[in-house]
């Protein structure tokens, strides 16, 4: 059982089924490739952080959802460099709700 399962056992929480992930033709055979399907997570995991902050009560787990996001706001900007995008987007992070966030990474699960 990983850390974050049984984090979520340990607080009364439910952990989803771990899912499966199906990724873009060519995903692990091309570096540009490679790179573009990685900003994409990057970004996405940014913009989920950002979006559940303000549900998060606990101090000890907003300090290391608050400490996560910072990490994945820095790989983002670093594959944001490399692949050609702006790795300082905005002077605030982007914000997706839930729903926003399984739409976005929907195609990328397998079912």
């Amino acid at each position: 059982m990983g850390a974050l399962t049984s984090t979520i056992n340990d607080l009364g929480g439910k952990p989803v089924k771990e899912p499966k992930f199906k990724y873009p033709s060519g995903t692990f055979e091309d570096k540009a490739k490679f790179l573009e399907t990685a900003s994409v997570f990057e970004e996405l995991g940014v913009a989920a952080y950002q979006g559940q902050v303000t549900r998060v009560k606990t101090l000890d787990i907003l300090a290391a959802a608050a400490a996560i996001a910072g990490v994945e706001s820095r790989h983002a900007a670093i594959l944001a460099d490399l692949t050609g995008g702006n790795p300082f987007p905005a002077p605030v992070e982007a914000t997706k709700t839930m729903a926003q966030v399984l739409e976005a990474a929907t195609p990328f699960i397998k079912s």
